[in-house]
């Protein structure tokens, strides 16, 4: 490992605070190609047990550092090519830490258009600038500046002297790094970002009236917050700017640029220029580290909230008749399988005539009696509420054993319209294929939730305020995150969910399913090295990862790797026993002393993690699926009134309150200040979306269709 990674891994241990080696052995199997969930799970003694959060973190440091490096790299050969790089200089270059702190280093070497200081400094006026910044006494400064005037480039008089030099201190000013850096973390620390609405704006909606003349503190502006201004402003709304201390910033410029010479009121009209372009310039800065800092958050926030959703509880696998909602085109119907498979489907009209509702009610019967279904999926878009009365009376008066469910429909359009439902549903109407994926994602969110753009499912914070190639990143790692910690049936995931698996890519997860099909069910995890395009280091990523029930080897249905199948022959051995007797066996599990199968490559850490398997071979980490049952009595805006008490389920959380879904069509917000009663840091760390809450209706707004609602006055 040279030098400079040396370096890297320093910097990084000391940001993250983890061991020197965990973080080299890390960035090592990165190189290698591994991928996080890899790292994490079957490399615990080359990491010392990081989870994926901390290869995350490694990773994301690493690439930071080595662009920061190749950067410094290029700014040393520029300025060594025009013979101005000295020791000095140079040493300042290697220490730096931070992008900005070197830009402002190679500011004043900067091949830079022709400004008015160049063209001050071509007409030999830099010796000018140096006597007015000078600490020499001057008894007649218009004397000591007649020298310097220069016909030949305009400079006439003393006046124009002044100004032209003026330039040359401007610039020298504005390029002084450690100057720089004081306005810059003054701002940052001391600055105040003010918004006020723009006089030609109209803001129909009042979305930023609380912007209009707003001030708050740079160093403690919430991320939320600074989205929303930042919104204001891109949409003309608003006119955003930092103030400055320039008080405290002007003293500090002048005790390093001003003398007692003759030339004080000259130069300090420079510095005050000077400043307030710096100003201009750091603000900019600034402002765009706040807004990756706030969108970063967002990201986060964004990320926790997908990852809730992927994780949530599946029904699992039983019959489902999914609904999705409509009153004019009528509601669309799809009967699935336990695995997902179409059954029947068709469209219902409950509203056109009574008729129609009788032959709808009728169809529903009909469907259920026939095909039986665990559970009755309805969408929660628009007349879900209707939809779940008129199937829960069918239910009930019909003494049917199928319980109504609303599901988050969210993203389903955008799925039904996708490449992905036209393969899989290639003759079928686009609203039928809706109805089956609100079906599919109450049997199993993880595996149809993969399927559509995360951006669409609607848990997102300021999603389009923020580096979508981050957010992309984020959300794709979030969803290969899920996957690989649920585990994928390898005979029955489509090449959508397979595509997330660790090693796996479109092009392999699709000439997997194609194998599958051509060849048949996979019997153990060796068939996979003949699926083409998996390589032995693809296999090596995945195999862990992708489950074979009643395959061949028993441990195929486990998350233990095959590299770790001769440490279970070797218990079973000693124990004088089958492997099968080993799984699912606790007690005969729990005589195993972990320490006598530790060898050189595998420690405790994965000889613990494969006797926790044995015990529970192929846990689903997920919690066990409740249904959720609405308030009966509100079912529209109009129905509400203050001080009511209901349950309700949350759909989205950001950094200021928590969307419920309270079962009238328009969620209610409930604000950080009204969840508990203890403070709240993070609010990620007491709700996330699916939760069932109790809640109290505090206030009302018809006309905006704004539900406002507090957890700890329930």
């Amino acid at each position: 490992m040279n030098s400079s990674i040396k370096d890297i891994v320093s910097l990084i241990a000391s940001d993250l605070n983890i061991k020197r080696n965990s973080i080299e052995n890390t960035i090592s199997l990165l190189e290698e190609g591994a991928t996080y969930p890899f790292i994490a799970r079957y490399r615990k003694e080359a990491t010392g047990g990081l989870n994926e959060v901390d290869v995350e973190n490694i990773d994301k440091l690493y690439h930071y550092h080595i662009e920061l490096i190749e950067r410094k790299l290029a700014i040393l050969k520029s300025i060594e090519e025009q013979g101005k790089l000295t020791d000095y200089l140079k040493e300042k270059i290697n220490s730096c830490s931070k992008k900005s702190e070197l830009e402002d280093l190679y500011l004043p070497y900067k091949p830079k258009r022709r400004t008015k200081a160049t063209i001050a400094k071509e007409a030999g006026l830099t010796k000018a600038a140096e006597l007015m910044l000078g600490d020499k006494v001057i008894d007649d400064p218009i004397i000591a500046l007649k020298e310097y005037i220069n016909t030949e480039h305009n400079i006439k008089t003393v006046d124009e002297v002044v100004e032209w030099a003026g330039y040359i201190i401007i610039e020298k000013i504005k390029e002084d790094a450690d100057i720089r850096k004081f306005i810059r973390t003054t701002g940052e620390h001391k600055g105040i970002i003010h918004s006020k609405k723009r006089k030609e704006a109209t803001d129909e909606q009042g979305k930023y009236t609380v912007y209009y003349d707003y001030s708050e503190p740079v160093e403690f502006i919430p991320s939320h917050r600074y989205l929303a201004i930042a919104r204001g402003e891109k949409e003309k709304i608003l006119s955003v700017k930092i103030i400055f201390p320039t008080d405290e910033i002007i003293p500090l410029i002048k005790r390093k640029y001003l003398h007692s010479n003759g030339f004080e009121q000259e130069v300090t009209r420079f510095i005050k220029i000077a400043e307030k372009q710096i100003e201009l310039s750091t603000e900019t800065e600034i402002r765009n580290e706040i807004l990756e800092k706030s969108g970063d958050e967002a990201i986060n926030v964004f990320r926790k909230n997908l990852e809730t959703l992927l994780m949530k509880p599946p029904a699992g696998e039983v019959k489902i008749l999914g609904i999705d909602p409509g009153i004019r085109t009528g509601s669309k119907f799809a009967m699935i399988d336990e695995y997902g498979n179409l059954l029947s489907y068709g469209t219902i009209y409950t509203e056109k005539s009574k008729v129609e509702r009788e032959k709808a009610k009728n169809t529903i019967i009909k469907t259920v009696n026939k095909y039986a279904p665990e559970y009755i999926s309805i969408g929660n878009g628009t007349y879900s509420r209707e939809m779940y009365d008129f199937i829960t009376d069918i239910v009930r008066d019909n003494n049917l054993e199928a319980k109504p469910v609303i599901t988050n429909e969210s993203g389903a359009s955008i799925y039904s319209g996708s490449p992905i439902a036209r393969e899989e549903f290639p003759e079928l109407d686009i609203t039928i294929r809706g109805a089956i994926s609100i079906a599919r994602r109450l049997q199993d969110p993880l595996s149809e939730l993969v399927k559509i753009d995360p951006k669409s499912i609607g848990v997102g914070q300021y999603q389009h305020d923020v580096n979508q190639k981050k957010l992309k990143k984020a959300l794709d790692d979030t969803v290969i995150s899920c996957v690989n910690r649920v585990g994928v049936n390898a005979n029955a995931a489509s090449w959508s969910l397979l595509k997330h698996v660790s090693g796996f890519n479109e092009r392999i997860a699709k000439s997997f399913e194609n194998y599958r099909k051509t060849k048949g069910a996979f019997h153990s995890r060796e068939e996979f090295k003949s699926v083409p395009y998996v390589s032995d280091k693809v296999f090596e990523l995945s195999a862990g990862f992708l489950r074979i029930p009643g395959g061949e080897n028993p441990l195929d249905a486990s998350g233990i790797h095959p590299e770790s199948y001769d440490i279970v022959k070797k218990m079973a051995d000693n124990l004088k026993c089958k492997t099968e007797d080993l799984i699912g066996n606790p007690t005969l599990v729990g005589s195993i002393d972990p320490k006598n199968y530790v060898d050189s490559k595998r420690g405790i850490p994965t000889i613990t993690d494969i006797l926790n398997e044995l015990k529970k071979p192929g846990r689903d980490p997920r919690n066990k699926f409740t249904v959720f049952l609405p308030n009966s009595e509100y079912k529209s805006i109009d129905d509400l009134k203050n001080d009511v008490v209901l349950r309700g389920i949350v759909t989205n959380v950001t950094n200021f309150g928590a969307f419920i879904d309270i079962g009238v069509h328009q969620d209610g917000l409930c604000h950080i200040s009204e969840i508990s009663n203890r403070y709240i840091r993070d609010i990620s760390e007491v709700l996330h979306p699916g939760d069932i809450v109790k809640v109290r209706i505090i206030d009302i707004d018809i006309k905006r269709k704004r539900i406002s609602l507090s957890i700890k006055q329930a």
